[in-house]
């Protein structure tokens, strides 16, 4: 009877064998509002699960699954990674060694994070041939694959240290940005993040309330070396990374219902984080002027908006916005091109369907919204590699074998007293 009570736990450890199973952990590297509609694929290419909207999802680990059975450990081994068409395209050419053939620039999600790479060499892949210190292993992340690579040789550093968009592969025909997001330095050995917490009994109004929410816009590792700038562009904490934070609220404390109380909530602040690029640009928005950008800028919106036309870059309000145009953004990441432009046909201005969508098309303030996972409001779930990891981890996992042994004996218990019964009716 033990044998056949034990058999869920053996299931269970099996699950990640299982097309579910791949297809829950395929499916973490991206945000599940896209990766829920995309196709599903193994290791071996095969379909998994058909999709809709032209993206595919798949393990990416070079070396394979480490255990003799082949099953992966985790998501996390797998590598998992989610691409549409263009995104392919560039893989296809690394995977021949050839430069990628691309027709424009691509994004590709990892949120699983990789199993490590050599940040110079494309085809290293283990830890014991990269180059000094140039080994990483990274967390939660998007790759931006260039139509151009040569573009991001003096335009983006290559020091993965510093928490921002960074060239991996630099010099090469497979030079790509990579885009930290939180979570990203949890495998990096000697790397502590601080975790920005809301400080507690905090007035709205007050200085360390404010730089919590402002910094909020960004992953920690680089909100937290940021300066802080109040709604009227005053200092509330000076920085060291080049990075600054502030409130976008485009009605600033017109907003606030109550003057002495403050933003209701960090949502409401719209706070963003921008580099020395990310402010050329929005100098050019609120001077209404063409942005004069040096290079590409990644802009940080994780507490989203309070809503725009998507059309007009000066309809901030719901009643003026035109027809499904007005948006309100959860979490995001903007991308402010050099060349605005260069946006017109390579990416959709539809903002419903999850994948990088062009805002303000056609306009000198064009940019590219990359929604995160949230941006839509959506719940957050286990899946079930998450869920099998909770009930083996404590107090869970003493708390199931208790609950077997128990019903083991008791179901022991009751098969000798059925026997009884039976004698004497008999």
């Amino acid at each position: 009877m033990l044998p056949a009570l034990l058999f869920p736990l053996s299931a269970a450890i099996d699950l990640h064998a299982s097309i579910e199973w791949q297809i829950e952990a395929y499916s973490a590297a991206a945000p599940s509002f896209l990766s829920s509609k995309a196709t599903i694929l193994d290791s071996t290419q095969k379909v998994l699960r058909n999709g809709t909207n032209g993206w595919t999802c798949m393990p990416a680990n070079p070396s394979g699954p480490a255990s003799e059975d082949g099953v992966w450990a985790s998501a996390r081994e797998a590598a998992p990674v989610c691409f549409d068409a263009a995104g392919l395209d560039w893989m296809k050419g690394w995977m021949a060694r050839k430069k990628p053939l691309m027709k424009r620039d691509a994004f590709v999600w990892m949120l699983q994070g990789d199993v490590g790479f050599d940040n110079t060499d494309p085809f290293v892949t283990s830890k014991e041939e990269a180059g000094p210190d140039q080994w990483i292993e990274s967390g939660p992340h998007l790759m931006m694959f260039p139509k151009d690579p040569a573009a991001l040789s003096d335009a983006f550093t290559s020091d993965f240290s510093l928490g921002e968009p960074y060239t991996m592969f630099p010099g090469t025909d497979f030079a790509h940005l990579m885009i930290p997001f939180p979570g990203y330095y949890d495998n990096v050995p000697g790397v502590t993040v601080e975790p920005n917490v809301e400080p507690a009994n905090e007035s709205h109004v007050s200085a360390a309330w404010q730089v919590w929410a402002y910094t909020s816009a960004a992953p920690d590792f680089l909100g937290n070396k940021a300066t802080v700038l109040d709604p009227d562009s005053k200092v509330l904490r000076g920085g060291t990374n080049g990075w600054t934070c502030m409130p976008a609220n485009p009605q600033g404390k017109k907003a606030w219902a109550d003057p002495k109380a403050g933003w209701a909530s960090a949502r409401e602040a719209a706070p963003v984080c921008f580099d020395a690029a990310g402010l050329d640009w929005m100098k050019g928005w609120m001077a209404r002027k063409k942005p004069l950008m040096k290079r590409d800028a990644f802009v940080w919106m994780l507490q989203g908006d309070v809503g725009f036309d998507n059309t007009d870059p000066f309809v901030t309000s719901k009643e003026e916005a035109g027809p499904d145009q007005w948006i309100e953004s959860g979490p995001h990441l903007m991308m402010f091109p050099k060349d605005p432009a260069a946006l017109s046909d390579a990416f959709t201005s539809d903002f419903s369907l999850g994948e990088p969508y062009t805002m303000f098309p056609g306009t000198d303030f064009a940019h590219l919204m990359i929604p995160a996972s949230g941006y839509y409001g959506e719940e957050t779930t286990l899946s079930p590699e998450e869920l099998l990891d909770l009930l083996m981890s404590p107090p869970y996992i003493y708390i199931l074998a208790a609950l077997v042994l128990l019903l083991a004996s008791g179901a022991l218990a009751g098969g000798r007293g059925g026997s009884k019964a039976g004698t004497q009716l008999a």
